[in-house]
């Protein structure tokens, strides 16, 4: 038992002893460089192992998001169900904003495409017409991301987006409303809730309404999305 303890302080006084000569920021750079040595050796004796890792990584990543996406997928359904028959609509179309490809200086393209999609039973789906939309071709884009809102008849788009009302009333949108989803840091999406017909019982404030309460929700669902 005595010569344990006598090995013990012997230790001890030798690592003192190194720990007053080298100084511990001179020993902390030598075990960092010790470190980084055994890794590089390790990574020329196994070169796959690092790639495979990161795959492996990446592969963890992206289940964990489609996961996360798909459970959130039918509460935006849900949402969009609902806002259909609140405002009496035919149709909600939900736009998500994206990146697409850069051009030749790096920027990227700034894009929309329809992800969610409600119909009445008599209304065909036109979600596949909005795929990929380029916003530097629908003016109506900055439209929306300046003043958050419009509501009003289709023709009347003409003077903003002439090819997006073409677009609509060749979907039999004779009436529509469009809000733009914001998130915490930067723009979303953009709701369309269309009407192949309004009445004149039809008030857009009254609508709108109820579109802020349904966008709010569907904002912090896609800020989720986001974040994972």
């Amino acid at each position: 038992m005595n010569e344990k303890i006598n090995n013990g302080i012997n230790w001890v006084e030798k690592t003192l002893q190194i720990v007053e000569k080298y100084k511990c920021f001179t020993i902390l750079k030598a075990i960092g460089l010790i470190l980084v040595i055994a890794l590089l050796i390790a990574f020329l004796s196994n070169p796959t192992y690092v790639f495979e890792k990161y795959d492996e990584w990446r592969e963890k990543q992206h289940t964990e998001k489609l996961t996360h996406r798909l459970q959130h997928n039918e509460k935006i359904h849900i949402l969009t169900e609902k806002l259909l028959y609140r405002a009496n609509a035919d149709r909600v179309l939900l736009l998500e904003l994206h990146n697409g490809v850069s051009n030749n200086s790096g920027l990227p393209f700034a894009k929309c495409t329809a992800t969610y999609e409600a119909l009445q039973e008599s209304v065909a789906p036109v979600s596949h017409l909005y795929n990929e939309l380029n916003l530097s071709l629908m003016p109506f884009a900055t439209t929306l991301l300046n003043d958050g809102y419009w509501c009003g008849n289709t023709e009347e788009l003409m003077d903003i987006d002439r090819a997006l009302s073409y677009k609509m009333l060749g979907n039999e949108t004779a009436h529509f409303c469009g809000k733009l989803i914001k998130g915490v840091e930067k723009p979303l999406a953009f709701l369309f809730v269309k009407f192949r017909s309004v009445d004149d019982t039809h008030n857009c404030e009254e609508v709108r309404k109820i579109i802020d309460d349904t966008t709010l929700q569907i904002s912090l669902l896609l800020e989720l999305n986001n974040e994972i």
